[in-house]
């Protein structure tokens, strides 16, 4: 593969549950801190569920001006402001300049939900207080694309735009395609990931019941939010709703290295298949994610083998994790001691932005030398066993090669392969 066809991460972006920025992100998933706790803001009378991943210490008015925020939906204010980190991470101008140069940013940022909360509160206002009353920005600002078109404003990229959606698969998607489209050459940089700020009380009660949802934190039951997150666990019963956003810098290996970039990593493959089976189910034994990760190490050329980290989609459901524990053994072959995490044990599932915020746990992971480890492991499943899942503590490790799952339903994978970033 050519200089000119490889891709690299440069910079990198956060909002989470565990605060503004990467720094804030990795520090709390080092420390084994949870982000999980009782909603606050929110309406939640009748409901079973009060609790998840909210990004509390967020201001919008970091990155935008009143007037923006107000007619913006706080999934775009969470975009815009990782999107920022990122190219200041990058070392590169908050805003490109005109011309050539910003002609190659593309900005594929994607939302699972897109504004939701902006949608059922105009809807609110419908219903009470008649067409008339409807705000001119509702359409704007509800559109799951708007995060990607915002950016793209905010940093004047004039590159190809637009917002994939793919449930929680999303931010995988947008980043694979993303890397793609530098590879064929319709783009040399890309602002790339996901977003979401979909907590809402019709949304939560729409995951709850359809039983998606974690119970056990729930304050009618004296639960403990932190402890309500547990992949992998033989107690888990569910996902724990999240928002925040991750995004990438993407670059083309010899812009960055021409304009005096060190990058962080190297993206070597992408693989994305469907299950083409159920509407929320994982295929058996996570035959899709399989195949995803395959096309991903062919593109790297690459065997499961010489995988020695994953970053697990692993969102706490009953099945969901079990079909990823007998993809993950799958991929990596017998006897494999390959390290395994659990992002969401910590901050929660944050929907179309978990493959970006996995991403950069997994990069910060290269970086430092060090896994994050999973959190509220207790009981591990049965179909655990023989798999080195990170508990406990951090794990010193040297990671050469991550694979990086994310999954949404309708039975569709994405599959992230990053290598070490080496020097050559």
């Amino acid at each position: 593969m050519s200089n000119e066809q490889r891709v690299v991460v440069t910079g990198m972006g956060a909002v989470s549950p565990l605060g503004r920025g990467v720094a804030a992100l990795w520090d709390g998933l080092l420390a084994g801190r949870s982000g999980v706790r009782a909603l606050q803001g929110l309406d939640l009378t009748g409901q079973e569920v009060d609790f998840g991943g909210q990004a509390i210490d967020f201001d919008p008015s970091d990155v935008l001006e009143p007037k923006q925020i107000k007619r913006l939906d706080r999934f775009t204010h969470f975009a815009i402001a990782a999107a920022a980190e990122a190219l200041a991470s990058a070392g590169l101008p908050p805003r490109f300049a005109q011309g050539e140069a910003s002609e190659g940013v593309a900005t594929i940022i994607g939302s699972g939900l897109g504004g939701a909360t902006t949608l059922f509160e105009q809807a609110a206002v419908f219903a009470e207080r008649g067409a008339g009353r409807i705000s001119p920005f509702l359409v704007p600002a509800a559109i799951g694309n708007m995060a990607s078109g915002e950016v793209a404003i905010h940093v004047g990229a004039q590159g190809p735009s637009f917002g994939a959606v793919s449930a929680c698969a999303t931010a995988g998607h947008a980043i694979g395609e993303a890397y793609e489209m530098i590879r064929r050459g319709d783009a040399t940089v890309a602002l790339a990931g996901g977003t979401e700020a979909a907590l809402h009380p019709v949304v939560i009660a729409g995951f709850n019941n359809m039983r998606a949802l974690s119970r056990s934190g729930a304050s009618s039951t004296g639960g403990n939010p932190a402890a309500a997150s547990r992949p992998f666990d033989s107690g888990r019963d569910g996902f724990v709703m999240a928002e925040g956003a991750g995004i990438l810098l993407l670059e083309r290996l010899d812009v960055a290295l021409a304009r005096g970039a060190t990058p962080l990593a190297e993206l070597v493959g992408y693989g994305a298949t469907a299950d083409a089976l159920h509407i929320t189910l994982p295929a058996p034994g996570g035959a899709g994610a399989v195949r995803a990760a395959r096309r991903a190490l062919a593109k790297a050329g690459r065997a499961g083998a010489d995988i020695d980290h994953v970053n697990a989609h692993a969102t706490s459901t009953p099945e969901g994790d079990k079909a990823e524990l007998e993809a993950i053994r799958t991929i990596l072959g017998e006897g494999s001691r390959a390290s395994v995490t659990a992002t969401k044990s910590a901050i929660g599932h944050t929907l179309g932005a978990a493959g970006g915020l996995g991403s950069i746990a997994t990069i910060s992971a290269m970086r430092d030398g060090r896994v994050h480890p999973t959190l509220n492991l207790t009981a591990p499943d049965p179909a655990s066993a023989g798999l080195n899942i990170v508990t406990g503590a951090p794990a010193a490790q040297q990671v050469n090669l991550a694979l990086v799952n994310a999954f949404g339903f309708g039975g569709q994978n994405s599959a992230l392969l990053f290598a070490k970033w080496e020097g050559r």
